[in-house]
Parts: C-alpha cells; structure tokens; sequence
C-alpha cells in the first residue's frame, strides 16, 4: 500500500514523472551514438591482447586499428574465439534499457553455463531505424580466469577489458572498462564545459555592444541632467532677462504710441470752424475718431487732412445731413503722424 501510494505521488495528469528521468537518460545515451556527437565521445587508444599472443592497437572498443606506435593507456584482453557462444537477435526499435532486457533473457535463456559463471554482453546495432540488430557473446567466468592467467605476462598486473573480438567487439562487464568508460565521461563533461563557455563567450560577444551602448547612454543622461542642474540658476537668470527686455519693449513702444491729449484737443479746436459741433472723441493708440455736426462737413475733411499732423484723414461712415438745423453730420477718423506729442 505504501509503495502504491510512493508511486502515485510521482503521477501528473496521468503521466509517469518517475519514468522521465530513465527517459530522457536513455534518450541522451542514444544521441550520443548519432555521428553528428560522436567528437563528445573521443575514442581512446586500447592495447588488445589477442588469443594467440599477437598484440594491436584499436580505437576505443571497435575494430579500426591505429598504426604505428602509440602510447595506449587501456589494455584488453580478446577472448579465443573457442571459448564464446554468439547469438544475433533482430527486435523493433526499443530503448536502451530495453534492448538490454532483451538481451539478458536471450543469454539466460540459451547460456550452458551455471548462473554464477555465466558472463555475457551485447553490442546494438541502429543504423536501421526500424529495427535493432542485437549480438550477444556468452562466455564462462572461469575460462576467461585462465586466459587471464595465459597472459599474465603481458597484462603486467594491469586489469584489461576483456572483449569478445570482432567487426563490432562485445566488452564483457565487470573487468576493466570501467576505467575507459570513467575516462570517456571525464572527457565528455570537459569538452561540454568548453562547448559551454565557447556559447557564453559567443552570447557575452553578441550582447556587449548593446549593453555598452545603453550604458553610454545612461551616462549621456545623466551628465545631461548634472549639466541642467548646474546651469539652472543661469537659465532662471537668462528668462528674467527676456522678461525685463520684453517688458523694456513694451514700455518703450507705450511710449512711443502716448500722445498729448490736451495739444490735440487744443489743435482739433483750433482747425474745427465756429459751427462745427463735437459729439464724440475717441483716441485709441494713434487713431482718432471725431464724431459731431458742421455746416460743412466737406470742407472741415478738407482742412482736418492739410493739417500734417494728422494723416490718412477719411470719412468711413459718410456725410449726412441732419433733418433739423440744417447741420451736416459727420464721423472722421485720421492717424496721428509726428503731430503733436508729449516732448
């Protein structure tokens, strides 16, 4: 009941998580097989013992030979091939772990050998997708122990692998390929390191010239702002300065435009004749509207526009002449030009 209720607890929507991990493992396994990763696993040079005491050197555990002479640091041992039981089987594309229970039921299944001395590996072949070849080799524990014993010069205490040679050789576990798979996963993990860090440089070299123009650009603004702050009183001070200067302006055109109105009411009444009859004055700016009645209105344009202080003397509203009296009425309107002002 308690380990129902452990299993359970790793179920999400109906999907095991606890099979994710072996998974994705035998997923990562199996890339690592493909061609295109094939340089994260470098194949180390192996000393091979043969049978008959020849010796040769091969790359990692496959029939590719190394000529010449080279420094092997693995040592394997070939098992006579007298001594070996092979079997082929042809399965469906399965995984990993899988491929291996398979395997194991076959080698039990056909092994003449008492369980305690049976020794067996496999090698898979997917180079078809649809199908995975699958060799076996079985052997006795006790026939390799006198090979081992055969060789014993040449292995010079040193603990080999122990293959069954062959086009693809099958490494028996549990001898000395630990040694060469801990090396290889050694390697492995420092060339994705480096793989790593050459990513990190490549993104830190895509990013920099960003980064370094905004931080240009925050030090742009930010001396900017230092610089408005130090020349703000200059600032207040230069728009008082326009302030005064526009209120000067205005002053002097006020000034310029003030007329003495009592020397132009004394020159209006002198140029008006005796009959005429103001109503109304108005000045505004240098503009004056005189409003009233004469005999003639006509006459009064006349003598107002002669005046050279007054220009462009014009009669907008016309002349008319009023019912009663007999009086013409009249609406004048002139500009004062260098005619009579304040000194």
């Amino acid at each position: 009941m308690t380990a129902s209720l452990t299993r359970n607890n790793f179920r999400f929507f109906g999907v095991d998580l606890a099979a994710v991990v072996p998974y994705l493992r035998d997923g990562w396994a199996e890339a690592l097989q493909w061609p295109v990763f094939s340089w994260l696993t470098p194949d180390d040079a192996v000393r091979v013992i043969h049978a008959d005491g020849s010796e040769s050197t091969r790359r990692g555990a496959s029939a590719n030979r190394i000529d010449g002479a080279v420094d092997a640091r693995f040592t394997a041992l070939a098992l006579a091939e007298d001594s070996l039981l092979r079997r082929s089987l042809l399965l469906p594309s399965l995984s990993n772990n899988e491929v291996q229970q398979a395997a194991s039921l076959d080698a039990h299944a056909a092994s003449p050998f008492a369980e305690q001395d049976l020794l067996w590996g496999f090698v898979a072949d997917r180079s078809d997708r649809e199908r995975v070849r699958v060799d076996i080799a079985l052997t006795s524990r006790k026939l390799v122990d006198e090979q081992l014993a055969a060789q014993r010069k040449k292995l010079e205490g040193l603990a080999p692998e122990i293959w069954a040679d062959g086009a693809r050789p099958i490494v028996m576990p549990g001898y000395g390929e630990s040694s060469r798979s801990a090396q290889a996963h050694k390697t492995r993990r420092l060339l994705l390191l480096l793989l790593a860090l050459a990513a990190i440089q490549v993104v830190a070299l895509a990013i920099t010239p960003p980064l370094q123009s905004r931080q240009l650009a925050i030090e742009a603004t930010s001396k900017f702002d230092d610089l408005q702050r130090k020349v703000q009183p200059q600032t207040r001070m230069r728009d008082e300065i326009a302030k005064l200067g526009e209120q000067a302006r205005l002053l002097t055109t006020a000034g310029q435009d003030r007329h003495d109105v009592v020397a132009l009411l004394d020159e209006i009444t002198r140029r008006l004749p005796d009959d005429a009859v103001l109503s109304r004055l108005e000045i505004s700016g240098s503009t004056v509207r005189l409003s009233g009645q004469a005999d003639n209105a006509a006459q009064l344009l006349q003598t107002l526009g002669a005046n050279s202080a007054f220009r462009d003397v014009r009669a907008p509203g016309g002349i008319a002449r009023a019912q009663a009296g007999g009086k013409e009425s009249f609406t004048i309107e002139f500009n004062l030009g260098a005619g009579p002002k304040s000194s």
